[in-house]
């Protein structure tokens, strides 16, 4: 196996763990930031299958079909990583702007295994991205430097997410849609970069 494809596979693994982690931890403390960010990791699942399967194309050698061989296939893993992000981040905003205007009831009540859980997720997310960026630049391919980017996009959403769940134990449970509307705006960033 390239080490490409195994660090792409890696990826695949940590956003299972991610996913299951933030869902299990939002749907326990009504926190839409978490549902958000699993919301979030399910994009990120999607996209490391996407480069899992874009790294074992792009290091096929050239053929007569495709004499430049197929490196583009990482680009077009990116463009597909781009269009799921943007998707769930309108269905995120949408929430949390429904949240925020009242239309909908919520109550957010983060406990401490909801911040625990938030700092393992911390300790994931810097991970993943750092692995993601130094093998994106070691092996030059632009689907595992797109990860790279969105997981750190990802780490960035969690501390807003953090911020928001603090905000919620202290009496402000806006603060928790906030985060959210927060995550959709790093999720079409990211997206508009790809």
């Amino acid at each position: 196996m390239s080490p490409q494809r195994r660090t792409a596979l890696v990826s695949v693994g940590a956003a299972c763990l991610l996913i299951a982690i933030k869902l299990a931890a939002g749907l326990a403390s009504g926190s839409l930031g978490l549902l958000a960010e699993a919301a979030h990791s399910g994009t990120d699942l999607g996209a490391a299958l996407l480069t899992f399967f874009a790294v074992s194309v792009a290091v096929r050698p050239a053929d007569e079909g495709h004499p430049f061989g197929h490196g583009k296939a990482q680009n077009l893993a990116a463009l597909a990583e781009a269009g799921l992000l943007v998707a769930i981040s309108l269905l995120i905003g949408g929430v949390a702007v429904a949240r925020l205007a009242g239309w909908v009831g919520f109550e957010v009540e983060p406990t401490a295994w909801t911040f625990a859980a938030i700092a393992l997720v911390v300790v994931i997310d810097a991970s993943r991205t750092a692995v993601s960026f130094r093998a994106g630049r070691r092996h030059r391919s632009d689907a595992l430097l797109a990860n790279a980017l969105h997981f750190g996009s990802d780490l960035a959403g969690t501390l807003a997410v953090l911020a928001g769940l603090v905000a919620a134990a202290y009496g402000a449970p806006e603060g928790d849609a906030i985060a959210a509307l927060f995550v959709a705006g790093l999720v079409v960033a990211a997206a508009s970069r790809l």
